[in-house]
């Protein structure tokens, strides 16, 4: 189940690109706020169905795991920041490079903190898919700014969550909860100002504006369960997936260019992605044995 949560919850962020794109015209700071209000909302429902908000509301009286999540908190903030700006601003191929980085942040934890180990072949298959990696990052006209930022904030995330001892729920919740404050009064702020496009576009966009917390919970939900029950390097080589649709809707739908360079770096990654899937198969049936 974690490794099915894992895939599902990739291909669902590589398919938001599609999403972010219909609220193009709301700042991709307010997109951040409204994110946090309504994933905070929604979430706390659910708790409250499920019989969760105890842990929840406990988790605050622990300094050390309300700490924890302050870290986990902002660097989530960070990483959506980056990316929604990178999709909202015509740079989704820059984005989608970060997210070609950050198995690297990823694996660099998983192999420092969780101590995992790797074969021959896993070796292999990471030195491809840095080679893919690479090729991609010289073809940009620009530093990947962008892009570095989101592989920092994202891949350290991940080590973040594989530590924390709360729920998916509980974690979360207290997640959009530290980041609430800053949200309410960025949106109080600039409303006064009038440079908010929340209520100005009527009541059909205000709810796809509000839809960010359903679309931002079911994934995050996915990958909180998943990076409990999964290697932190296996996680980050399914990570691949996600920049690879979102790349895929740059291309054939947003006629953003292709070259030769990655269509060089997409072959090595993906040979990467294969050699380590099958010699994952092959260890694991070699352990059931």
């Amino acid at each position: 189940m974690g490794h099915a949560a894992a895939v599902a919850c990739y291909v669902l962020w590589g398919l938001i690109v599609l999403y972010w794109n219909l609220l193009a015209q709301v700042d991709s700071q307010e997109l951040l706020m409204h994110r946090v209000i309504w994933t905070l909302g929604l979430t706390l429902v659910l708790m409250r169905l499920r019989g969760s908000l105890g842990e929840y509301l406990a988790a605050f009286r622990n300094k050390k795991v309300f700490w924890w999540h302050c870290l986990g908190a902002s660097l989530l903030a960070g990483n959506w920041y980056l990316f929604v700006y990178g999709v909202t601003n015509g740079r989704i191929a820059d984005a989608s490079l970060g997210y070609f980085l950050c198995p690297f942040v990823t694996i660099f934890w998983g192999r420092v903190i969780e101590k995992e180990k790797l074969s021959r072949k896993q070796w292999v298959s990471i030195g491809l898919a840095g080679l893919g990696v690479a090729r991609m990052a010289w073809s940009l006209d620009e530093p990947p700014v962008i892009a570095t930022g989101i592989a920092l904030t994202w891949g350290t995330f991940s080590i973040v969550k594989k530590r924390s001892n709360l729920g998916i729920f509980s974690g979360l919740g207290m997640e959009m909860s530290i980041l609430m404050p800053f949200a309410i009064a960025y949106l109080v702020w600039f409303g006064r100002k009038g440079e908010i496009v929340w209520g100005t576009l009527g009541s059909s966009f205000d709810w796809l504006i509000a839809s960010t917390g359903f679309v931002t919970m079911i994934p995050l939900l996915l990958y909180s369960y998943a990076v409990k029950r999964v290697p932190l390097t296996t996680m980050g080589l399914l990570q691949y997936l996600m920049p690879t649709i979102g790349l895929a809707f740059a291309v054939f739908v947003y006629d953003e260019p292709f070259s030769r360079d990655r269509l060089i770096a997409f072959c090595f990654i993906w040979a990467g992605l294969i050699l380590y899937t099958f010699d994952s198969v092959r260890i694991a049936r070699k352990r059931k044995t």
